[in-house]
């Protein structure tokens, strides 16, 4: 499992970088057989209460992909709500569907 993080408009530390392969390899680890890679970009938005945007796609193996974006003040919260959101996400798709008896 490959994860890439860039900055868009933003300059990204060494520190986000690190904190960014953590938290999405924390939450998603349980998943790691069905992702090939996961790419993370934190931008700055124009909102005044939640300035950053952190955007992910993850990519699925064998094909398929997960998307979701999340909004907070610092970068890093940014990231946290992602890499949460992704997990859920994740959690979801791999439920068996439940079948209806008649």
């Amino acid at each position: 499992m490959r994860i890439t993080l860039s900055g868009v408009n933003f300059p990204v530390t060494d520190y986000q970088r690190v904190y960014a392969e953590y938290r999405f390899f924390r939450a998603i680890a349980r998943h790691e057989a069905l992702i090939r890679a996961i790419e993370v970009a934190v931008r700055r938005d124009g909102a005044a209460n939640r300035p950053f945007l952190c955007t992910v796609t993850v990519d699925l193996v064998p094909s398929g992909t997960v998307k979701t974006q999340a909004r907070a003040a610092h970068p890093t919260a940014a990231i946290d709500r992602a890499a949460e959101r992704t997990a859920w996400l994740l959690e979801r798709r791999m439920e068996p569907t439940a079948t209806v008896s008649a």
